[in-house]
């Protein structure tokens, strides 16, 4: 079998060389249409992940306007103002570690309840676990 033999032979009317060239032919546009339409799914998720960074900005510059517009200097001094705050006496101010102490040593303010209150809170009291001594301060421990 020579090579002019290859390119001669005939299977059913058409060269064994014009099917082979088809058929790589059909397989070239198969591969290129495959990596169109990966190429297209890749674009479409990028283009969504990128709205969702674009989103994503706005909403974190929206929060950071609120952020300035709640932290305002001059909005604080109202809100306090109306509220007759005052600022911390040196003598009030604790450590972190002095915390526990000055809850225990916190006097308990106990209002009369109305009796529907006082009902609901015996009920409540009922089903809730029991407190052990150190979840609160002592009543007879006041300054």
């Amino acid at each position: 079998m020579s090579l002019s033999n290859i390119f001669e032979r005939r299977v059913r009317g058409f060269r064994v060389v014009e099917l082979v060239c088809l058929s790589l032919l059909i397989a070239l546009v198969m591969g290129v249409y495959l990596a169109k339409t990966f190429a297209g799914r890749e674009r479409a998720q990028i283009a969504s992940v990128e709205q969702q960074i674009a989103d994503e900005k706005v909403r974190v510059r929206l929060l950071k306007a609120e952020v300035a517009y709640l932290e305002q200097p001059r909005r604080i001094e109202q809100l306090a103002t109306s509220l007759q705050l005052a600022p911390i006496k040196p003598e009030h101010e604790t450590t972190e570690d002095a915390l526990i102490d000055v809850a225990r040593r916190a006097p308990v303010a106990h209002a009369p309840a109305p009796p529907e209150a006082a009902a609901a809170g015996a009920a409540a009291a009922a089903e809730a676990p029991e407190a052990t001594p150190d979840d609160y301060p002592s009543p007879e421990v006041q300054r």
